[in-house]
């Protein structure tokens, strides 16, 4: 499908043919392009993210429904990650996090969240590439789907390297995840509910799989262990067993 860039200018040209012809290499050079884009008429690209302003951002955001559309498929998506990745994508998508551009920020973002989806490699990719601090600049988002996605990336990275942890600690991250849980331990929606109690499970274990006991006395003096009782009367299996997990290691019980 043709990228839509709209005008003539030769980088809306170069991701028309490259996004034809399937060349992500082509696409992810395009990154750096703030050629102008005209803007899109009908329904938005994604349900919270800014609609891309310029060529750079199209080429991101046509990462990410690339990576997604896959994802029904388990060889595809990860043989889609891991084209991505090795192409170079991941730098100059955490650097996007770095820009003025609120659309650059958000659709890096929306495809990081893609691309590091049950993928060590791509986790420790963006990592490497100083991903933690690039997503903690964003944390105070006043958009409750994007700070939701940061957690997601900031997780998927932390979980590859106790380094990444400490990083992710050291920049707030625990009272990050706290705020989270808060939020969703308010709401209806059980998937919500189960990402931020598995992000502060996450959290608790080292990579060697020890308790980290500073980190439970935080979460203990947040209360999360009180509001965590209140929710155990769900009929979703699969968040009454993350429930019971979270308590049983807040009360000093090692999960196998």
């Amino acid at each position: 499908a043709k990228c839509c860039a709209g005008g003539t200018a030769d980088d809306a040209k170069k991701l028309d043919a490259a996004i034809e012809k399937n060349d992500i290499k082509s696409v992810i050079r395009l990154l750096s392009s703030t050629q102008p884009i005209a803007e899109f008429e009908g329904p938005k690209f994604h349900r919270w993210a800014e609609d891309p302003k310029t060529v750079g951002t199209l080429a991101a955001t046509h990462l990410a429904i690339v990576t997604s559309h896959a994802d029904g498929f388990p060889l595809n998506a990860t043989k889609v990650q891991d084209d991505i990745r090795k192409a170079g994508a991941i730098p100059p998508l955490v650097n996007f996090l770095k820009s003025k551009e609120k659309d650059r920020q958000q659709c890096a973002i929306v495809a990081l969240a893609e691309l590091t989806r049950d993928s060590a490699e791509n986790s420790k990719a963006a990592g490497s590439a100083g991903g933690i601090g690039a997503l903690m600049k964003h944390k105070d988002s006043p958009i409750r789907e994007a700070r939701d996605e940061i957690a997601n990336i900031v997780r998927n990275i932390f979980m590859e390297d106790d380094d990444y942890r400490d990083q992710f600690v050291e920049k707030g991250g625990v009272s990050f995840f706290i705020k989270q849980f808060n939020e969703a331990a308010g709401d209806s929606e059980p998937e919500a509910q189960l990402d931020a109690i598995l992000n502060l499970t996450d959290l608790l274990k080292d990579g060697a799989g020890e308790i980290k006991k500073d980190i439970v006395d935080q979460f203990m003096k947040a209360g999360v262990d009180v509001k965590l009782q209140g929710m155990e009367d769900t009929d979703d299996n699969e968040l009454k067993e993350a429930i019971e997990d979270l308590r049983d290691m807040l009360g000093g019980k090692t999960l196998d």
